[in-house]
């Protein structure tokens, strides 16, 4: 659709500190800034009508929402920090500044006359709550007319349920949902135009056919270490293509799940083979799509191989089948049918693999939906699937985005829906999967901390402590964020640890002794730096890194960030960076260092590193983590172990091993007269 920028305006809604820092906030509150400036830096550079709607109270609080009143909730008051925006989003001369004390921003009379001044008939909707104030607005600018578009990833909610009932409900009424980079494209005039080079894909891979199409809609994924370089385009499945794959996934279940559970597992030790032939060629792949570090990269290929063995083994265990409870009764497994697997960009085959072995080795069919990142990655697993006997409709790829999340969790032939990602993608599809009741396994974020006593060795312990933090820089779900150190030794940890991240090798991620590698995009390289300078604002001290490196400005590089004096309660000490960040937390005494190490959102790994037995033993029994490491040294998730976030880190059973029979399966009481 062509856009004719004199009709066009922008409004932000609610984009104000005391509102982004709300707890559960999806996105993020870097991120869902991070998009907004964007978009707002394009407006301005087509000087688009702006206007920004803030909500204002006063400082008696006697026009706060009677709901506000009730709760006791004293927020956007005039004259404090919290009824500001954050610099980025701060407006200018010659925009409009709104004041509300409700919901729409229609409720400023001066919007619908300033907007009608301005001959505007389309309107660019961005900001918070995407189920409260952004769906009032949108619906008060339906009723007068105007054509709506809400910028779909710059928008937040805290309810995420209400939001994708928001969303849907708004979509097919009275506005169009597109993301900030699609917009700017329309605003520019680029909407369609061709970008060179890279890899055309693929926009599905549907019972082993490979679906080609040319669309405006697709991702563009850019190499990390050089992004003026396009590895790839991704075209993204739409609802069709869902539909289609799902189709050919059940059409294919029942012979599949009709397989003895012996030919089920030699096809996965077959898969095994084949993807351990093709180590050199997996390796090389990950290291360039997703600028993996080479040593890692590898690591990857092996726990993918343990995962497939160990699922074909399971796939055979007469005991998992079926089961005597009693005198003519039998608990027996069955597969669950056609499952949804979601799946990340950071470990591009062995999240997708270790998912897909047990979904099959049980007897389900799959449709596999990876992280656009990772789609050439995604394209050589369903080829090395082509070699062994797995029948094609058994696994079957859509390449995508949001939307595509969205068709799959909604597909009523979905029986099941396992996930790996962010606790904000964890909360969408929980929401999307509540209203069918579909069973959701989901293996979450992590703002994982290492505790660190007085009696720990620290010049054997701190420079890996170090690469558990910045390996990979930062992007591992396992990846420690936060040191909790006793006070004792703090500064002694701080000076080693400053030397440890000046140890690190960063650079070239095919290069074998690379340990830091660049983030994966501009856009998430750029989100970490607004965190960090965020950081520092709130008095934080940077003691290390954190800088744009001079001599790699051609990728998205970050320099490893050490932070220290940060308040355990900020935003960088309780959300997870998912980059080359960690803070150093002091802490009294052991049971303060439990307090601030179990006081985030989320429970995926604590690890402690102390000679005392007892207080090993007191961090055992108190951290609110699924995985704990008691001692030193590099944690290797063993492949037949539970992988098991606690809190926001995870939903659903635990991942690998025997556990993925609790998902993949479902249990059946079976009684049988024994005198037939």
């Amino acid at each position: 659709m062509n856009v004719d920028p004199s009709k066009v305006a922008l409004l932000l809604v609610d984009l104000q500190n005391d509102f982004l820092a709300r707890p559960a906030l999806t996105p993020s509150a870097d991120a869902l800034c991070q998009r907004a400036t964007t978009l707002l830096r394009a407006a301005r550079r087509h000087a688009l009508p702006i206007a920004h709607a803030h909500t204002v109270t006063r400082a008696d609080g006697a026009d706060r929402m009677p709901h506000w009143q009730r709760r006791g909730v004293m927020e956007c008051v005039e004259g404090t920090r919290g009824v500001l925006p954050p610099a980025a989003l701060a407006p200018v001369d010659g925009e409009l500044v709104l004041r509300k004390r409700f919901f729409s921003a229609f409720g400023d009379p001066r919007l619908d006359p300033w907007l009608r001044e301005h001959g505007v008939r389309r309107l660019i909707v961005a900001g918070v709550y995407l189920h409260g104030c952004v769906r009032s607005t949108v619906l008060d600018a339906y009723e007068r007319d105007y054509e709506v578009c809400v910028a779909d990833d710059a928008v937040g909610t805290t309810e995420p349920l209400h939001a994708e009932i928001t969303r849907s409900y708004l979509g097919e009424r009275a506005a169009s949902f597109r993301g900030v980079a699609g917009i700017i494209a329309e605003l520019d005039g680029s909407d369609g135009m061709e970008v060179r080079g890279g890899e055309r894909l693929p926009v599905a891979v549907i019972a082993g056919a490979r679906r080609s199409r040319d669309s405006p809609r697709r991702f563009i994924h850019r190499n990390p270490c050089r992004t003026s370089e396009v590895l790839s385009q991704v075209p993204l499945a739409d609802a069709a293509e869902v539909e289609a794959a799902v189709h050919a996934a059940q059409q294919t279940l029942d012979s599949w799940a009709a397989r003895k559970p012996s030919e089920r597992g030699d096809c996965l030790e077959r898969w095994a083979d084949e993807i351990e032939a093709r180590r050199a060629q997996l390796v090389n792949l990950i290291v360039r799509e997703v600028a993996k570090p080479r040593r890692f990269a590898e690591e990857e290929i092996g726990r993918a191989v343990a995962h497939v063995r160990i699922a074909a083994e399971l796939a055979r265990d007469p005991a998992l089948q079926s089961q005597p409870v009693a005198p003519g009764v039998a608990a027996a497994q069955r597969p669950l049918g056609v499952v949804g697997l979601i799946t990340p960009w950071n470990n591009p085959l062995a999240i997708p693999v270790g998912k897909i072995a047990p979904a099959v080795g049980f007897g389900n069919t799959v449709v596999f939906k990876p992280a656009p990142e990772a789609s050439m990655t995604a394209t050589a697993i369903v080829d090395s699937l082509e070699h062994v006997c797995v029948p094609p409709g058994v696994v079957n790829v859509v390449c995508g985005d949001a939307d595509t999340v969205r068709a799959l969790c909604g597909e009523p032939r979905v029986a099941a829906i396992a996930v790996t990602g962010s606790i904000a993608t964890g909360r969408t599809v929980a929401a999307l999967c509540a209203d069918s009741m579909k069973p959701v396994q989901a293996e979450l974020g992590g703002n994982n901390a290492a505790i660190v006593l007085r009696d720990a060795d620290l010049d054997a312990l701190v420079p890996g402590l170090v690469r558990g933090a910045f390996g990979f820089a930062g992007q591992r779900c396992t990846a420690i964020r936060r040191f909790v150190v006793e006070e004792a030794v703090r500064d002694r940890f701080v000076t080693l640890a400053h030397a440890a991240v000046a140890a690190l090798h960063i650079g070239d991620p095919d290069d074998p002794a690379t340990e830091v590698g660049p983030v994966i995009s501009i856009e998430k390289r750029d989100r970490v730096v607004a965190l960090i300078e965020g950081a520092v604002a709130d008095g934080a001290r940077l003691i290390a890194g954190g800088v744009l490196p001079h001599d790699l400005a051609h990728g998205a590089w970050l320099t490893p960030a050490l932070l220290f004096e940060a308040n355990p309660r900020s935003r960088v000490a309780q959300e997870e960076t998912f980059g080359p960040v960690a803070v150093i937390l002091p802490a009294r005494d052991l049971d303060d260092a439990i307090a601030i190490a179990n006081g985030v959102p989320h429970g995926l790994l604590m690890s402690v590193h102390t000679r005392d037995a007892r207080a090993r033993a007191h961090v055992r029994e108190a951290a609110q983590a699924g995985i704990v490491q008691l001692g030193s040294g590099p944690l290797a998730v063993h492949p037949r172990a539970p992988f098991v976030g606690w809190k926001a880190s995870g939903l659903g059973p635990p991942e690998h091993g025997v556990w993925d029979a609790a998902f993949y399966t479902r249990v059946q009481a079976v009684y049988s007269d024994e005198s037939c």
